[in-house]
Formats: structure tokens, C-alpha cells, sequence
């Protein structure tokens, strides 16, 4: 698309609702040279900077959208994805509090909180975030990482046996979760349940043969029932994968 310097903020708005984020990017340089951005552009170009991998002007672009509209929801909530990604979680869990203010019945808002707070070490914190999450949203793609990180955190407090019931929500809303399945297979193992733990991970690996952490796992599961050899193959294939 060739735009001219009267229409390229038009040209990145159209450019980042057809998914050309990087092509938006441009766009929106072009356009603040020819004069300041508004709120809502700084928000969509903040998400185009994180769906592209730059975290840093993705946390400068949403500060500024937070910055010129201190009353948008979204802006926070994408602003805390950001910093959560930079490891800033302390600041991230207080922009989760600004989204939660504005828009207390966003579940993803919920999600992003706990994974702030999970980050933390505050993980009884962290799992409240996700049971409020459930409650607004207990199904859909929401629902299944609010089970599975609640789970996570569970885990984290020593609670496996919850935990575990947490990683069947998950499974149960998507039978295809890798990380679902890997993650009850982990708790049923430091239960000493290693034959469903193998079960677990087989399914994992059944669902994506090249997921490495999952054919780690299988090679420890299979050791601690003294399957040297399955142990072995599974620990090379997780080495060849990519993973020590």
C-alpha cells in the first residue's frame, strides 16, 4: 500500500486490521512525523510492537496511550502483557489493578494478574486472580489458561492434588492442551504417580511429537520406574529437540 503524509495513520489502521503489523508499524512512524498520535493509536501500535516480539516499544507505546487515556481498560491490560514479558511484573501487577478498576469483569485482565502475581511468588495471590478469572469465564480459551495457571500456582504452594483437578479443567475445555497434560503429568509425578504421569506426557508428545519439554519429562517419569531404556530414547529425543 502506498499512502500518501495525509492518510498513513489511515494506512496503518488498515494495515494492522488485515494482521500486517509490521507493515502498521511503518505506517505509524510515517504518521507521528506528520504530527502526534492519539490514545487509541498508541494502544494498537503498542499491541503491534508486542505481537512482533518488541517488548520495549511495545511498554513505550502503551505508557503513552495510558498516558493520553488513563481511563482505557485495554490500554493497561496490554501494558501489563508488556511489562509481565519484561519481567517488570511488580509494575505489571499494578497495571492490572488500573484495568481491573475501569473493567473489573474482564477475565483476561484476571489472567494477566495472576501471571504478574504468580511471577511474584505471591502464588496464593495468584490463584485467587485465576479463580476470579473462572468465575467470569469458566470455558473458552480464557477459561483453559485460567485452569492450567491456576494449577501452575497450586503446584508452586504444594498443593498438587488441587492442582491436578485444575489441569483436568483445562484438558476438559481442550483436550489438545499440551501444556495441560505436561503440567499434570509433572504433579502426578512428584506425587510418585509415574505411570500416569507417563500417560500424560505420551499424550502430550502424541499431540506435538517435537514438544521437548514433554519428551524431558517422559525420560524421568520412565526412569523413576527404572525403564532405563524408554528413559534413555526419551531423554535423547529431548536433547535432539533442543533441550539439556
Amino acid at each position: 500500500m502506498i499512502a500518501g503524509p495525509e492518510n498513513w495513520k489511515e494506512a496503518a489502521e488498515s494495515l494492522y486490521a488485515g494482521g500486517d503489523h509490521e507493515g502498521a508499524l511503518s505506517a505509524w512512524e510515517k504518521a507521528e512525523e506528520a504530527g502526534p498520535l492519539d490514545a487509541a493509536s498508541w494502544l494498537r501500535r503498542g499491541i503491534a510492537f508486542r505481537k512482533t516480539g518488541q517488548n520495549e516499544d511495545a511498554a513505550r507505546a502503551l505508557e503513552k496511550a495510558v498516558a493520553l487515556d488513563a481511563k482505557n481498560a485495554d490500554a493497561w491490560r496490554n501494558l501489563a502483557l508488556a511489562q509481565n514479558q519484561l519481567d517488570r511484573n511488580d509494575d505489571a501487577a499494578k497495571s492490572t489493578e488500573k484495568a481491573i478498576a475501569l473493567d473489573p469483569a474482564n477475565a483476561r485482565t484476571w489472567i494477566v494478574r495472576g501471571f504478574a502475581l504468580h511471577r511474584l511468588g505471591r502464588y496464593e495471590d495468584a490463584v485467587a486472580s485465576y479463580a476470579r478469572a473462572i468465575e467470569l469465564n469458566p470455558l473458552g480459551s480464557d477459561g483453559r489458561r485460567a485452569w492450567n495457571n491456576r494449577g501452575a500456582a497450586l503446584d508452586n504452594l504444594q498443593r498438587h492434588e488441587e492442582a491436578i483437578e485444575s489441569y483436568e479443567e483445562a484438558i476438559l475445555i481442550d483436550p489438545f492442551d499440551i501444556y495441560a497434560w505436561n503440567n499434570k503429568g509433572v504433579a502426578l509425578g512428584i506425587l510418585g504417580r509415574h505411570e500416569e504421569a507417563v500417560s500424560c506426557f505420551q499424550k502430550a508428545i502424541r499431540i506435538e511429537p517435537d514438544y521437548a519439554t514433554a519428551w524431558k519429562n517422559l525420560g524421568v517419569a520412565e526412569k523413576a520406574l527404572h525403564q532405563e531404556v524408554r528413559a534413555s530414547e526419551a531423554l535423547k529425543r529431548a536433547k535432539d529437540l533442543g533441550l539439556d
